[in-house]
């Protein structure tokens, strides 16, 4: 989670994550906040000016969560993708309800804020990726017969729709488990096509 906030900003975030693990994203109001914390509700709005703004807040504190150990420092890009991957499971298998937030882009189709904090993150996960495998493609552990950009958006698709079936599935799978199948499947397909 992010240093920069304060405890009792970290302490609304916890709590609204738990409320959307318990009740789903709509659970999610200051007047249900209020009374998970303790807090008359104008407490919380010295802290967050909406609920917009704490689950700003939310996406806001799952950025790095995912990036691998020593990323400066990257010998693969596959094992750097393949860790990168691998920590997007893990963060939410520790925590279900930020698929919630991550992926309910639906939900706040008419919150400009948060749709257009969304769709950044996307922008900048596919860039990211799409760079990465550029190298990779360099470096000849990726096949180049794909454009970099069409790559990442492939694999960016595959996390987001195996994450999206464990929520609709009610977290009932071992997403860890089928994350790393996925991994398998995906380093298969990237691998270099033989001549």
């Amino acid at each position: 989670m992010n240093n920069d906030l304060s405890k009792r900003q970290k302490e609304i975030i916890e709590a609204s994550l738990e409320l959307i693990a318990e009740r789903g994203i709509q659970g999610l109001t200051i007047k249900n906040l209020s009374k998970k914390i303790g807090l008359v509700e104008s407490a919380i709005y010295r802290h967050y000016e909406s609920k917009t703004h704490i689950l700003i807040a939310i996406l806001d504190s799952t950025s790095g969560q995912t990036t691998p150990n020593g990323a400066a420092k990257v010998e693969s890009v596959t094992n750097y993708f393949e860790q990168k991957i691998r920590n997007r499971f893990h963060t939410f298998t520790a925590n279900p309800a930020l698929a919630s937030v991550i992926f309910a882009e639906d939900l706040f189709q008419n919150e400009v804020l948060l749709v257009e904090k969304t769709k950044a993150k996307v922008e900048k996960s596919i860039s990211e990726m799409a760079a990465m495998i550029k190298v990779g493609q360099q470096k000849k552990e990726i096949r180049n017969d794909i454009d970099s950009e069409q790559l990442a958006i492939m694999i960016n698709g595959s996390v987001r729709m195996l994450v999206k079936q464990w929520r609709m599935a009610d977290y009932s799978f071992n997403l860890i488990q089928k994350g790393d199948e996925l991994i398998n499947s995906m380093k298969i397909l990237l691998k270099p096509l033989r001549k």
